[in-house]
């Protein structure tokens, strides 16, 4: 079997990244492996989702956060012991696995409710939208105190999910000295990651697929042959979503809390170019890409320490973000299409 040249790249900038993280953290590397494989788990996840909607659709969204905070939010709520700062909001909640399912559903029919209005809109006229509708969203959170908690968020609901861990899981993981409830975490993302792009790989070969593909490429064509564009594209928009929600109660399990605070626009920031750094429309990218991201984004602070000996804290999360913001543009000189993405997965009609 031929191995490409994409492929032996990114396997080997994927490995470079990961020894970098390890040689500038020499203590305790199964803690640092298990903390980057959980957040790369979750960000992928995520990263996946806006791939249904750009990569292919072809459709800009820079709301990606608020699909993510909708799934944990929905989800959070229904489950039982979630706390905020007036106690209790739900002491007889639903079982997790129902509150999950229809926290994914709320996500998705919030991506139809936005799209309803907006998906007809094409290009920077649609981005600007979904920005204004995350920040809604997020502002709205914060306002209704009684239900959601707030800016002090909800608390207390990671019992829900320990349920479902094993005992000799528990034991195994700690005898690893690793926090048990953060690798469960990252092991049901990437459950998650693999039973999703079984999907989507599915959906991609069907008729359907290369309807969205026709749609990324020529909605005017697809609505000539008779084609329903408008609705291809609420569906994309509600899938995409979905999986959003889905990543997005993972991100509050890991953290153990959650606040309107975690979906700001920098989250969407984060999964773009997760994305954009695995491959435009690249099934296997955003696995590739998140990996890499979290690996810089997660050590540039300590390479910058190194290199700015007198810089303080702010100013070295400046030049993390310089530093990130300097790899996505060698990528795009060298690699525009990502490292996993094809040439032809950027002629989008984005006009």
């Amino acid at each position: 079997m031929k191995i490409s040249g994409k492929w032996i790249f990114t396997l080997l900038l994927t490995i470079f990244s990961v020894s970098l993280v390890f040689y500038l953290n020499p203590g305790g590397p199964l803690r640092i492996l298990g903390n980057l494989l959980t957040f790369a788990g979750i960000y992928a996840l995520a990263a996946i989702g806006l791939n249904v909607h750009f990569g292919m659709t072809g459709l800009l969204n820079f709301g990606h956060a608020s699909f993510m905070g909708v799934g944990a939010y929905v989800t959070l709520l229904l489950i039982p012991h979630a706390a905020g700062r007036e106690g209790e909001i739900s002491e007889n909640g639903l079982p997790f696995l129902s509150a999950l399912l229809i926290g994914i559903v709320a996500a998705a029919l919030f991506g139809l409710l936005l799209g309803l209005p907006a998906i007809r809109l094409r290009g920077d006229y649609l981005a600007i939208v979904t920005i204004a509708a995350a920040e809604i969203f997020r502002l709205l959170v914060r306002d209704l105190e009684s239900i959601t908690g707030g800016v002090y968020g909800i608390i207390n609901f990671s019992s829900a999910l320990q349920k479902y861990r094993p005992l000799f899981f528990d034991e195994f993981i700690t005898e690893l000295e690793l926090a048990p409830a953060q690798i469960w975490v990252g092991l049901l993302s990437w459950v998650s990651i693999f039973f999703t792009l079984i999907l989507i790989k599915r959906l991609n070969q069907s008729p359907w697929g290369r309807a969205l593909r026709a749609v990324r490429e020529d909605e005017d064509a697809v609505r000539a042959l008779g084609k329903n564009a408008v609705w291809l594209k609420l569906q994309s928009f509600m899938l995409g979503a979905g999986i959003a929600g889905l990543a997005g109660v993972f991100l509050a399990f890991n953290y153990g809390s959650v606040q309107t605070t975690l979906f700001v626009p920098l989250l969407t920031f984060y999964v773009w170019a997760i994305m954009i750094l695995g491959g435009v429309g690249s099934l296997t990218g955003p696995i590739f890409g998140s990996i890499i991201f979290w690996a810089i984004i997660s050590e540039t602070d300590k390479l910058a320490a190194l290199i700015f000996e007198n810089a303080d804290g702010q100013q070295l999360a400046g030049v993390r973000f310089a530093l990130v913001g300097l790899l996505i543009m060698i990528l795009m000189i060298f690699r525009p299409s990502g490292l996993l993405g094809k040439k032809e997965e950027l002629l989008l009609n984005v006009k």
